[in-house]
């Protein structure tokens, strides 16, 4: 299996996790063609996965791994962005990209990072708190940020 396919099916469960969590908060799953035009009219919390929602920073359709809407918590959308770099490679080096894509968008977001170098982990850290990045998390972060804040 290439590196870059382990990595893809990595983050796909850390994906999966995800959405289990916010089935257990009380979220609904919708597609994600439908997310942006239903999120507003929903009087219950719901989520897509792998949705459009904007464009990345070279101007391209930007995909998130899940964006959510709380009719009470999170009227504006939150996303949340998973990133588990499993193998060797240069995934960490997106984060810069990843950073102004998150920036030039107007949803806040989360990014919950696994298996990371970290001086990685370190410069993406110190990126939460600017722009529409809150916070970067590890899955424990995650869960208990989910507790509190979803």
């Amino acid at each position: 299996m290439s590196n870059g396919l382990h990595a893809q099916q990595s983050g796909k469960r850390l994906e999966n996790y995800v959405a289990e969590v916010l089935d257990d908060l009380g979220y609904n799953q919708v597609q994600s063609k439908l997310f942006l035009d239903l999120k507003s009219h929903v009087g219950n919390p719901v989520y897509a996965r792998q949705c459009y929602t904007g464009t990345s920073l070279s101007g391209r359709r930007r995909r998130v791994d899940i964006i959510l809407h709380h009719p009470e918590k999170w009227k504006g959308c939150l996303v949340i962005q998973c990133k588990w770099q499993s193998e060797k490679g240069t995934a960490d080096e997106k984060y810069p990209f990843e950073v102004l894509s998150i920036n030039k968008n107007p949803y806040p977001t989360i990014i919950i990072l696994e298996s990371y170098k970290p001086k990685s982990e370190e410069w993406l850290r110190s990126q939460a708190g600017k722009g529409n990045l809150l916070q970067v998390c590890s899955l424990g972060e995650f869960d208990h940020f989910a507790k509190r804040n979803l």
